[in-house]
């Protein structure tokens, strides 16, 4: 369950990092304390998580830092190198390195696991990596961008020093070494920023290259840091067949979700570049930098909802799964609502001239209508409620439909030679999601339409008590 907790958040989070894997580091710790020990015994555990969050949020300003120090076109050639790392990344985790904590609990069987993981985990990312490799050329032909030749070849040289990394990380979650994980993913960003800072302030501005070199060291040392501190905890023996039956059948399962997903959710920049081509693929790219704002607060979110809603529905109680989610939607939409309407009423261009600089003015025009987006995304959270009842065929259906929703819409926006409603592709992903969620929560009987207007009277009600009160 763990491990699916990790798919979903990669689903949701993704805010401002080069990996989406970090992202269920929060929520992994609410439900390992909530479920299973009193908070105030493990408070370090949260503060040094909390702090881990804090790097993650830090970086993400300095990648905004980064995106105003270059050109669009050059922003852009990194957003798909970054894009190809990510989904990478992201399958392998999928197959292989949820084992490490899935199976983490069987103390007599999980070297044996841990064997098969290493060995998926290295062969496939080298797989992958190397096709990508060896299609170089192909790849700058299909997309016509021969500079896609280069990105090829960054791959393997950023994923060799990426493998050892998610890989020791995993197993500092395992063991919930918290400190650690902070220690390990400090040194990472803070690599990356002090190079950043040097070769922002040595040349005046940054190039692919250069990205390339800031974010390959600052792996490389967070790998460095992950194996000292996860050394003692790895350990290895020969799998049988019956444990290598049942690591294919969960990692099968694990990709078939998540395909579908991350080519809606980093690929799509492809789609972008087919169309309309590097500088296109920058300004875009750099508005979602900034819409990441909004789904770290949904994942924030999830992230207390899900435990809450395991023991809620554990002991057969749906009126409180009813309450409790239909009062997370309503009010997140609501406050949602008010501050799309804040940011559209000048605050969000004053962001994108703030932070990206004069020359992703463009940028505001695909913000304003992921700002849009921003209101639904709290529906999203119904995902939750298929893996509380274990339905994830429906899940899996919900994913497959959403993301052929959002790749088509996408085709067409390139079709029609609009690029300014590339974001399209993105809303059309997430509405379709969240309307598929939303059915299948009214059908549980846990969430209503009227449920979407409940924070309008809860409202008024604590208003009402809280003037009582003082009078």
């Amino acid at each position: 369950m763990i491990a699916l907790i990790s798919a979903l958040s990669r689903q949701y989070a993704n805010f401002f990092v080069i990996t989406s894997i970090e992202s269920s580091f929060l929520r992994l710790l609410i439900q390992y304390f909530t479920l299973r020990m009193r908070i105030q015994d493990h408070i370090g555990k949260i503060t040094w998580t909390m702090l881990d969050k804090a790097l993650f949020m830090a970086y993400g300003l300095i990648r905004l830092y980064q995106v105003s120090m270059m050109n669009p076109s050059e922003f852009g050639l990194f957003a798909l190198l970054d894009a190809v790392i990510i989904a990478i990344s992201t399958l392998t985790d999928s197959f292989a390195l949820n084992g490490i904590v899935k199976y983490g609990s069987r103390l007599q069987e999980r070297a044996k696991f841990n064997s098969l993981i290493a060995l998926s985990h290295i062969g496939l990312s080298g797989f992958l990596c190397l096709s990508i490799y060896f299609a170089g050329n192909t790849i700058a032909r299909l997309f016509g961008e021969q500079e896609l030749v280069n990105v090829a070849e960054y791959v393997p040289i950023l994923m060799l020093l990426t493998i050892p990394r998610l890989f020791f990380i995993k197993f500092l979650l395992r063991e919930t070494q918290m400190r650690s994980v902070f220690i390990a993913n400090g040194s990472w960003f803070f690599t990356m920023i002090g190079l950043t800072i040097y070769l922002g302030m040595q040349n005046g501005e940054l190039s692919l290259s250069d990205m390339v070199y800031i974010s390959g060291a600052g792996t490389a040392i967070g790998s460095l840091a992950g194996g000292l501190l996860a050394f003692q905890s790895i350990e290895f023996a020969k799998p049988t067949i019956p444990i290598f039956r049942e690591f294919i059948r969960f990692g099968a399962f694990q990709v078939a979700w998540n395909i579908p997903a991350t080519i809606m959710r980093h690929l799509d920049v492809y789609i972008v570049q087919y169309f309309f081509g590097t500088a296109i693929v920058g300004i875009f790219q750099s508005a979602k930098t900034l819409y990441r704002f909004f789904e770290a607060l949904i994942d924030g979110i999830s992230g207390l909802y899900y435990p809450a809603l395991v023991r809620m529905h554990g002991r057969g109680d749906r009126k409180a799964e009813h309450a409790m989610t239909s009062k997370i939607i309503s009010f997140t939409m609501f406050a949602m609502t008010g501050i799309v309407i804040i940011f559209q009423l000048g605050i969000g261009r004053w962001l994108v001239t703030m932070f990206l600089s004069q020359k992703y003015l463009l940028a505001y025009q695909h913000f304003s209508l992921l700002m849009l987006t921003a209101i639904i995304l709290p529906m999203m959270i119904t995902a939750i409620i298929f893996i509380t009842r274990d339905h994830m065929r429906a899940l899996l259906a919900n994913a497959i439909i959403s993301s052929l929703a959002g790749i088509i819409v996408s085709i067409f926006v390139g079709m029609s030679g609009h690029s300014e409603l590339i974001a399209l592709g993105t809303m059309s992903y997430t509405f379709t999601f969240s309307l598929i969620g939303i059915v299948y929560a009214i059908k549980q009987e846990i969430f209503y339409p009227m449920d979407f207007f409940r924070a309008i009277p809860d409202t008024m009600y604590f208003v009402q008590a809280l003037l009582n009160k003082k009078s």
